[in-house]
């Protein structure tokens, strides 16, 4: 689906405006789903420690 059924918010206007509707269009929006997905390659984190070793 490439509209959110909530807010009605289009994977196109997203692109162009750079703002997503509502929190559920994470879930409802496959091409945002697969792009965030593409961005997060992996589930665990492995850039640096800041000093000190906290994060």
């Amino acid at each position: 689906m490439n509209r959110c059924p909530y807010c009605n918010t289009t994977y196109s206007e997203i692109l162009q405006t750079g703002f997503v509707g509502c929190s559920r269009c994470y879930s409802e929006i496959e091409p945002l789903i697969e792009n965030i997905n593409n961005l997060h390659q992996g589930k665990t984190y492995k850039g640096r420690r800041a000093k000190g070793g906290n994060i």
